[in-house]
């Protein structure tokens, strides 16, 4: 009887972490999906497809957003739970905002040239391009808080503010377009409010802290997905302008599948922040994650097929141009748990030098693919060399370093790196 609410009791327990990571997931989804269809109805409603690919230019910046969120938010509460100084979430996030307004304003300055450089015309793109960038740092300021959240185990009202906050920037990008023909007025409203919204956020969820410049620190707890992003900024900064050089059947095909998986990649991120939190907390268990993590990525993959081939039928692109594109994405994907969990566990758990070591090799192999192999299909070709290299280095690192024991991973021939606290379950 004992040994049956027990199985029961597990089985439960799965569901609540299986429903988390939906949850998690699908707020991360929002977040990214809304930009992605404002210029999609943007570009309906001004009868311009041009404005879709705005995406695509400005998609080198997203990599800036994700480092700077990574070293001053991410990396910042999952030192808080490791060292105990909780002070330096607010410092860290402090110093964030400084850096983000000074790096995405420089690109705001210098538009023209940034337009010029993809070969695009500046004087059609530059109110759209420039709407983006400083979109780009109230999204930053924005996710600050809502790491937070996720790191404290609130994840309900992460995904409550998140959607709060995007139904807000599409609702009043789109009706505000309506209105008035002159897309800066719509820009200034939609921006405005947003800036309003982050500020009252901050003045609830912010606490007396002391600045310091301690953020310096955490550079250790993400070392490897700092380089990573840096050379992904560097990846599709230069390789989206040879996909370009290609012709605009090429530019509407990337851009295409960009706007359909670039949401899902996003959602996919839940599997590592899951287990950052967790690991952070020494309540991971890795076999239970590592098989809802594939489940969530099968669904993911579906979605982002659909997505793909419903938005190509819709605005014109060739078909078989976006499915080489596409297949590149999915067969990325279909690895992405593993290395996910893998390279956080590494990160966190055993060795964050050698984990950056090999995100930074292999990040060099896929610049040079990229940028060097004159192609529209550069940037993928170098995406599943990466793949690859990961997936294999992660394979033999998983057979001679690490072993599962009752479902949690633990390092050969010393104590578990992951201990499953059931008292700390009841925050899930």
């Amino acid at each position: 009887m004992v040994a049956v609410k027990e199985i029961k009791r597990k089985k439960q327990l799965n569901k609540l972490k299986l429903l988390r990571l939906f949850r998690i997931g699908g707020g991360l989804f929002i977040y990214s999906i809304v930009p992605i269809l404002s210029w999609i109805v943007l570009s309906f409603i001004k009868g311009d497809p041009r404005i879709e690919n705005v995406f695509s230019i400005t998609y080198p910046m997203q990599f800036v957003y994700v480092i700077v969120v990574s070293m001053f938010a991410t990396a910042a509460n999952i030192r808080a739970n490791k060292e105990q100084d909780y002070n330096q979430i607010y410092s860290s996030a402090f110093w964030g905002i400084v850096f983000s307004v000074c790096i995405f304003l420089i690109p705001t300055i210098f538009v023209d040239e940034y337009i010029v450089f993809f070969g695009q015309d500046a004087e059609f793109y530059r109110k759209y391009v420039i709407y983006c960038f400083l979109l780009n740092i109230i999204q930053t300021i924005f996710s600050f808080v809502i790491e937070k959240m996720f790191f404290e185990d609130k994840d309900k009202k992460a995904n409550l503010h998140l959607l709060a906050f995007n139904l807000a920037n599409l609702a009043l990008l789109v009706i505000s377009s309506l209105i008035f023909s002159d897309f800066v007025i719509s820009m200034i409203v939609t921006l405005a409010v947003l800036f309003v919204y982050i500020v009252v956020l901050i003045c609830f969820e912010c606490k007396k802290f002391k600045i310091d410049f301690s953020f310096f620190k955490n550079f250790r707890y993400e070392s490897a997905n700092l380089i990573s992003n840096i050379f992904m900024f560097l990846i599709y900064f230069f390789g989206l302008k040879n996909a370009f050089c290609a012709g605009q059947e090429y530019v509407l095909a990337l851009t295409t599948v960009g706007l359909c998986t670039d949401a899902f990649w996003d959602a996919l991120q839940a599997i590592s922040k899951i287990a950052k939190i967790d690991l952070s907390k020494k309540r991971y268990n890795y076999k239970q994650e590592l098989k809802n993590s594939c489940l969530f990525t099968g669904i993911v993959m579906l979605l982002s097929c659909a997505m793909t081939i419903a938005l190509s039928l819709i605005n014109g692109a060739i078909l078989s141009i976006v499915l080489i594109y596409l297949s590149f994405q999915i067969f990325d994907m279909t690895t992405e748990p593993f290395k996910q969990i893998m390279s956080t566990y590494t990160q966190l758990e055993f060795s964050p030098r050698l984990n950056t070591i090999i995100n930074f090799v292999f990040k060099v192999v896929r610049v040079a693919l990229s940028v060097f192999i004159i192609s529209p299909f550069c940037t993928e070709v170098g995406q599943i060399a990466q793949c690859i290299l990961l997936l294999g280095s992660y394979i033999i690192l998983r057979g001679v370093k690490y072993k599962v024991v009752e479902g949690k991973l633990t390092l050969k021939n010393k104590d578990f790196i992951s201990n499953e606290s059931d008292n700390t379950n009841e925050n899930i």
